[in-house]
């Protein structure tokens, strides 16, 4: 529709630490051939450490412009399972789980129409799962998939392209300086020599050292940043010299292996075997992190009191020598990583060690620790994203530690960890995997009554609520009887509590205000206000479809107080909300606008899909109560669009009102401008449907609002609104750096200092901001 722009294409490209070295031809004859229309999936194979990684993320951020839909980077590395691969590119393309429909179904609904290119990183593990990628790239016309993998996936339409070494110098020209130093792979080695001896360079007296050490590697990226991290103590002569000792080609591999992937793990084994005892045993225990760690992480999986601590200094140690990479995890938070060829050469060296498994039980050990830490926080208090992230982070870690207590006797651990993992389950919509996790986990360990067994079903009626699977009540009230038994109050008022949500959410809803009563005035009396509120936060909505509004903006207004007081910006969130569509339905469209306005500033709506349709669609009500059909007709298809995709489940009464909506936006635009308006809104970002309904509600806003959003704005530096402003207009903090000269992480200061200045909670919310008071 005029004046509506097209989505503009996203990427959730990995930003390199380092710039890609060489490669120039590889990614322009990568780029061009999926730039024609008869490939459709194109296989990069190679040994590991051969970079197929980085040269896959380079030709994906040369066909940004190529993908009007973006391009999403799919990473299978921590995953062992095939059926985990559907769920991980759901994640990435926000495409949710919900109820016993196929997530595969699913997936080509969301893509079937969409020129979007699919990243699959790290196949090989996983390569079972090949038949999903025919089945998505039969049923989606549009999808291009780049797979990464050290095997072709052996399916119809698929084109391979072999990643060569990093080129060489030519035979006999070892002697020339220029030459020598022109290579490709000299290139790196000095590129990541100088990074940890700055005045590195090739001179006539190294430069044959240098070039017999590449062809010695093999030309293996990997294999170059090994042993140019040694640079720092030895000369290029010395280190020739290790090599010819530590990396001969072996004998001893089964015959069928690549010559290079047979250099590879030499290659490791010669850093390794450099290493001291202390830094080898916590070398080989750190293997057991899948998708990285911290040094808290470290700390508790070194065994405890001996001389392989997991403390910085090691640590670090293990970074400088190109064993581990760190990077930034949540909250800029210090994260390590290794490759996963470098991974596989340290969980067989922990194997061969004889202490695997009293090092997989203390990994076990941290993740349980970790979940039942963030239990109680990630039930809406106001660390709640934090710690929603900190464990979405750490998800590839929680299901190796899962999947590891599936093995073994005692069936309790597992219980606890799927059970403590409730809100990121729910939250963050691992719904179907986390019910699958709980349902084993229950069978596993039978009906012998534990608080486990009883946290193990509350987490599990939360799961059924979204899922429509219809066993929610029946969980909780079990959840509830076992409290109960084991004479804890505070936890059975909380599984009444979640009962009652279970009944407002089922087909007996007339059955859940007294028992949400009930445990409202439970949770008081055990000094839970906060708790409690969510009981009253769910009378008022039931209120609210009852048509009692005076009641429900009495019950809301005082649970909204309450929340703003503890900020909680979960409760603020959902009981603005609310109160916003209480004032609409009684013509009070100031009011509404305010009300709307705070729940849109307090809650993170592009993370929470399902909370961002409810924001629409509410928006979309005051629109047309103001005279906005157009704008009004828009946001009702952008909810639909995302409610189809993350399966939200509407209750009867706001299916309804919805409805009604639609019936009088198409009366007043007639059938053709109805249906240009709803095709507009189904197209729409995340980030442009929210920022559409911030800029309906600052068209309704107060002159008081409005001033609050001025001095909020003054209170930015210069640089702080040019960030801002990029960002605004849908850049990412990469793009946003080159734009500015800066570096990424200082781009993320930057942002983190304009959140906490505008007084919102995340990036989507900044953009919406942003937007509704004309700073984009």
């Amino acid at each position: 529709m005029p004046g509506v722009p097209p989505p503009a294409a996203t990427a959730n490209l990995p930003a390199p630490l380092t710039p890609l070295v060489g490669r120039e031809r590889e990614v322009a004859a990568v780029v061009d051939l999926l730039r024609h229309p008869d490939v459709r999936l194109l296989t990069l194979t190679g040994p590991g450490g051969a970079g197929k990684t980085r040269l896959a993320v380079a030709v994906a951020e040369g066909l940004v412009e190529d993908f009007p839909d973006g391009v999403r980077f799919v990473g299978l590395a921590p995953i062992a399972d095939p059926g985990l691969v559907a769920p991980a590119i759901a994640q990435a393309l926000g495409v949710r789980e919900v109820g016993d429909e196929s997530l595969v179904d699913r997936l080509a609904a969301f893509l079937r129409d969409r020129r979007l290119l699919l990243v699959l990183d790290n196949v090989e593990q996983v390569v079972e799962a090949a038949p999903l990628v025919v089945d998505l790239l039969r049923a989606c016309p549009r999808l291009t998939i780049l797979v990464t993998s050290r095997v072709r996936l052996r399916v119809s339409g698929e084109r391979e392209h072999a990643v060569p070494p990093l080129g060489l110098a030519e035979e006999g020209d070892a002697s020339s300086v220029a030459n020598v130093a022109a290579s490709e792979v000299v290139r790196l080695f000095v590129a990541r020599a100088q990074a940890v001896r700055a005045n590195f360079a090739v001179t006539p007296e190294n430069a044959a050292a240098v070039a017999a050490i590449c062809v010695r590697l093999d030309g293996l990226p990997l294999a170059i940043e090994l042993a140019a991290a040694r640079a720092k103590v030895l000369p290029p002569a010395a280190l020739l010299a290790r090599l010819e000792r530590r990396l001969p080609l072996l004998t001893g591999g089964t015959r069928d292996a690549p010559a290079r992937q047979r250099t590879m793990r030499d290659a490791i084994a010669w850093s390794h075997d450099l290493l001291r005892p202390d830094e080898q045993a916590l070398f080989r225990r750190l293997a057991v992190f899948a998708g990285g760690f911290n040094l808290e992480a470290a700390d508790a999986v070194a065994a405890p009191g001996d001389s392989a601590g997991g403390g910085f200094e090691t640590v670090a140690s293990l970074v400088d020598q190109s064993l581990l990479r760190e990077e930034d995890g949540p909250g800029g938070e210090p994260r390590y990583a290794m490759l996963e060829t470098v991974r596989e050469y340290g969980l067989e060296r922990l194997a061969a060690s004889g202490e695997a498994d009293s090092v997989r039980d203390r990994h076990a050990a941290w993740c349980l620790a970790l979940a039942e830490r963030g239990e109680i926080a990630t039930w809406g208090g106001p660390e709640q994203t934090r710690w929603l992230d900190r464990l979405e982070a750490e998800l590839p870690n929680l299901r190796a530690a899962l999947a590891w207590c599936e093995g073994i006797d005692d069936p309790q651990p597992g219980l606890g960890l799927s059970g403590a993992l409730a809100a990121l389950w729910f939250h963050r919509s691992h719904r179907a995997e986390g019910r699958a996790w709980l349902e084993r986990a229950l069978a596993r360990a039978g009906e012998v009554p534990s608080t486990a067994r009883a946290k193990a079903l509350r987490a599990l009626a939360s799961q059924e609520l979204l899922l429509g699977g219809g066993r929610a009540v029946a969980h909780a009230a079990e959840s509830l009887a076992l409290w109960r038994d084991l004479d804890d109050s505070w936890r059975a008022a909380d599984a009444q509590l979640v009962l009652g949500i279970a009944l407002a959410h089922g087909a007996e809803p007339g059955r859940a205000p007294p028992v949400l009563e009930a445990a409202a005035a439970q949770l008081e009396a055990l000094s839970e206000p906060y708790r409690a509120a969510v009981a009253r936060l769910h009378l008022g909505q039931i209120a609210l479809e009852r048509g009692a509004g005076a009641r429900a903006e009495a019950l809301l207004g005082e649970v909204l107080a309450l929340f703003r007081r503890g900020g909680y910006r979960w409760g603020v969130a959902h009981a603005a909300l609310l109160l916003g569509q209480a004032a609409v339905d009684r013509g009070d469209r100031p009011a509404a606008a305010a009300r709307y306005a705070e729940g849109i500033a307090a809650g993170d709506w592009v993370s929470s899909r399902e909370g961002l349709v409810n924001v629409l669609a509410g928006v979309a009500r005051l629109a047309l109560a103001t005279g906005s059909p157009l704008a009004a007709t828009r946001l009702l298809a952008a909810a639909a669009a995302r409610g189809e995709i993350v399966g939200h489940q509407v209750r009867p009464s706001e299916r309804a009102r919805r409805e009604r909506a639609a019936a009088a936006a198409q009366a007043a635009l007639g059938a053709a401008g109805f249906d240009a308006a709803w095709a507009a809104g189904r197209s729409l970002s995340d980030e442009q449907a929210a920022a559409a309904a911030a800029a309906v509600v600052a068209a309704v806003g107060s002159p008081t609002a409005v001033r609050g959003a001025a001095d909020n704005a003054r209170r930015l530096t210069r640089r702080e609104l040019e960030v801002l402003r990029l960002l605004a207009g849908g850049r990412s903090d990469r793009e946003i750096a080159g734009a500015l000269f800066i570096s990424p992480k200082t781009v993320g200061a930057h942002i983190t200092s304009v959140l906490g200045k505008l007084g919102v909670s995340s990036r989507a919310a900044a953009v919406a901001y942003a937007h509704r008071h004309a700073l984009a």
